[in-house]
């Protein structure tokens, strides 16, 4: 198994300072670049923090607590093979971004609530459940609008039978959603790290 000296705990809110390749053993990241959601990664998710190309750009934040496993290193060869695979699944994951911003603001807020469910939801019946991983400010600056008007988006949501009432974010019917929402994001595999 793993020596504890490569396991790393994280606080809700910590970022990722070193280079290195991850497990993700319990707990939820954010992927973001310039204060926008990428894509969030699991337990069982693999994630590459690099110290150039994207290092800068890219910040992996602890959305709960979590617990990472430091994978051992690689050949250099197998290194950057992994390395120039993650830049073209982060290049599609930023194009994706770009042509989500040209959709009105409802429509966002639906593509959100999608990825979300689709790369961490967790599936109870016909419904998807999202865990408490975002505040209403981070959403409505994911979405670009204010925390107001994602509020009433959300009540229209419900009263339109895509939202569970009650606190928390509880997507109804998710086939429905899929049906609805699969064609705008990418229908292969989502901009996890996971197969790298």
């Amino acid at each position: 198994m793993y020596e504890l000296n490569e396991m790393l705990h994280l606080k809700k809110h910590d970022k990722i300072t070193n280079p290195g390749d991850y497990i993700v053993l319990k707990g939820y990241m954010a992927c973001k670049t310039a204060k926008q959601l990428v894509y969030f990664a699991k337990q069982g998710d693999t994630i590459l923090v690099m110290d150039n190309f994207c290092g800068e750009m890219l910040e992996f934040e602890a959305k709960t607590e979590v617990l990472l496993v430091k994978m051992p290193k690689e050949e250099p060869f197998m290194l950057a093979r992994r390395k120039d695979d993650l830049q073209l699944k982060l290049i599609e994951a930023l194009i994706e971004r770009v042509q989500f911003f040209s959709i009105p603001a409802k429509e966002r807020m639906y593509v959100l609530l999608y990825q979300v469910g689709k790369e961490i939801g967790i599936q109870a019946g016909d419904d998807c459940y999202i865990p408490s991983v975002m505040t209403q400010r981070e959403m409505g600056a994911y979405i670009s609008c204010t925390r107001e008007y994602l509020c009433v988006m959300r009540k229209n949501l419900i009263e339109e039978g895509w939202l569970g009432e009650g606190r928390g974010w509880k997507l109804l019917n998710w086939e429905r959603w899929n049906q609805q929402w699969g064609e705008v994001i990418a229908e292969s595999e989502p901009v996890q790290i996971t197969q790298l």
